[in-house]
């Protein structure tokens, strides 16, 4: 009698088979379940947004683009593409690179969902130099981003300069979409930069949104990461940063709130900064602009919030001398001071914060105000007013901590010497403006009494400061504190007096100028007769 034979292994391959199979089910079961929850959890992923009802998970379909979208952005991105935004972002420029602006507009294209994008708006602020001055020239630029970069496209070229807020200004008037984003020419985009901030910007409530700026090397062209901070104001009204808060270390990555935004890359509701661009018209300071939009967002318990997710690469110069061509240096001080004051008096009007002011910056104090009646009367209908004790409490709790509220320090003053003619002082002649090395003398102390402000210029008196010339040479101007070719500091380490990137050099004839800097030059090493060693250093780490 024939008895079958079993093949064990086949029946054993076969029972493994299904089993497997059986597996496999369970762990897709397993896995959508845990997508669902996922996705129930991340539509809520920075604590703002909540979820739209057509924006459910409904379909495999959906499933599998939420799964593939996820694992490549590391957020809720599929949300991020179906937000109910129309979006404008709007560049501004005035003598630019060619190259550099190329850099950033095709870094937009290539890094960026460009269906996200309903329109770009292109501002070119009176450029009066090189490549832009001529009409054929801006139409092949102009031809160039509508065949390369994108259609919905709007470009400006300014027959006068407008200067950086009313060209804002200008920008929104001409934007037919809810949301604006501002975007500085020297930028470069990283890959999903923008669906984090719409995520944000998505939410019932009016928020300001930064990304995270990181920076470009100046020298290589480098990207390079920036540790997340959040932007305060000292009391000479610059803009600082410093850590963020505990609580918001401990919640990284998620989104976190911050007292003054960085204006490199921002984006809020249209007709909100519409409002707010119309709240005072004549302060056209873009640091003082940076304060206004603090100020007026928070004192009614608005938001400005920074994304970390979000990234943004900014190129900017150690050279700040870089600023002159955005017009007459002088002329930009009057009108940065003048600012400042107008935010003074409408915002801490009546504090004990706007008399420290005006007593440890007399060029604030000094300052040609203008009529800000019509300022007043507007303040007074915001629907939300906080008082600013309120804003210190609530929105910068640590600033005090930081800049405690009490006289500005210099940095060091009395005579400036070079370690290789220490019987040589700098003397400035305040009659010629003309600057040497001479002799120390008491009797000569106006002339080489000098002061390394707070300002991060080099004094001599109340308002004269050293400057480099075009040529390199040197010479006493008045005091702008825009920095540019009167910005220095003072490094610690070698003894280099510094002016963006170049050294204070004295040669054996009495002959001063600046040059690259050497730590082997021993004719770069100064040194001042009282140096505040702590002031310094904790300047240069804000």
């Amino acid at each position: 009698m024939h008895v079958p034979r079993i093949d064990l292994i086949s029946r054993n391959n076969r029972l493994n088979s299904k089993s497997q199979c059986t597996c496999k089910i369970w762990k897709l079961a397993v896995f959508a379940l845990l997508l669902f929850a996922l996705y129930s959890e991340l539509s809520t992923w920075d604590g703002i947004v909540d979820p739209e009802e057509n924006f459910k998970l409904r379909t495999a379909a959906d499933i599998k683009a939420y799964t593939k979208l996820f694992l490549e952005y590391g957020y809720n991105a599929w949300l991020a593409e179906r937000l109910p935004l129309r979006l404008s972002i709007a560049v501004i420029f005035r003598n630019e690179q060619l190259e550099t602006l190329l850099r950033m507009f095709h870094s937009l294209r290539d890094r960026t969902n460009m269906t996200l994008i309903s329109e770009l708006i292109v501002i070119n602020d009176y450029s009066d130099n090189g490549f832009w001055l001529e009409k054929s020239s801006r139409d092949a630029f102009d031809a160039y981003l509508k065949h390369y970069i994108t259609q919905n496209l709007q470009i400006f070229h300014m027959e006068d300069q407008m200067g950086l807020v009313r060209a804002r200004r200008f920008a929104v008037r001409n934007s037919n979409f809810d949301i604006i984003i501002f975007v500085d020419a020297n930028v470069e985009f990283t890959d999903g930069w923008l669906e984090p901030m719409l995520t944000v910007l998505n939410h019932h409530e009016p928020t300001l949104v930064s990304p995270q700026i990181d920076r470009i090397d100046e020298q290589t062209l480098e990207y390079v990461r920036v540790e997340e901070q959040r932007g305060v104001f000292d009391w000479t009204l610059r803009r600082r940063e410093v850590p963020l808060l505990r609580q918001q270390l401990k919640d990284m990555p998620n989104p976190f709130e911050t007292p003054v935004p960085n204006t490199v890359v921002f984006g809020m509701d249209a007709d909100l900064f519409n409002s707010l661009i119309h709240f005072d018209e004549d302060l056209n300071s873009p640091a003082a602009f940076e304060l206004q939009l603090s100020f007026y967002m928070w004192h009614q318990e608005l938001r400005i919030v920074q994304v970390p997710c979000s990234r943004v690469a900014h190129l900017q110069p150690s050279d700040r001398s870089y600023l002159q061509r955005n017009g007459n240096m002088q002329q930009l001080a009057a009108q940065q001071f003048s600012s400042y004051k107008r935010l003074v008096e409408i915002w801490l009007y009546n504090t004990k914060y706007k008399s420290f002011i005006y007593e440890n910056h007399p060029q604030i104090k000094n300052a040609i105000l203008g009529n800000i009646s019509d300022v007043e009367e507007e303040y007074e209908y915001l629907p939300v007013l906080n008082s600013f004790d309120w804003y210190l409490e609530n929105v910068a709790p640590d600033l005090l901590q930081h800049f405690p509220l009490k006289a500005p320090s210099y940095f060091a003053n009395g005579t400036l010497r070079p370690t290789q003619q220490r019987t040589q002082c700098l003397t400035g002649d305040l009659q010629t403006n003309r600057i040497s090395l001479m002799p120390c003398d008491h009797s000569k102390r106006a002339a080489q009494n000098w002061t390394l402000s707070y300002m991060n210029d080099l004094r001599l008196g109340d308002n004269h400061c050293l400057e480099v010339q075009s040529n390199r040479k040197l010479a006493l101007s008045q005091c702008t504190t825009l920095a540019g070719p009167q910005n220095w500091h003072f490094d610690l380490n070698y003894n280099n007096l510094i002016s963006n990137t170049l050294c204070l050099e004295a040669h054996a004839k009495f002959f001063l100028m600046v040059r690259t800097c050497s730590t082997r030059n021993a004719q770069q090493k100064w040194y001042f007769e009282h140096m505040h060693k702590d002031a310094i250093k904790a300047n240069n780490f804000y």
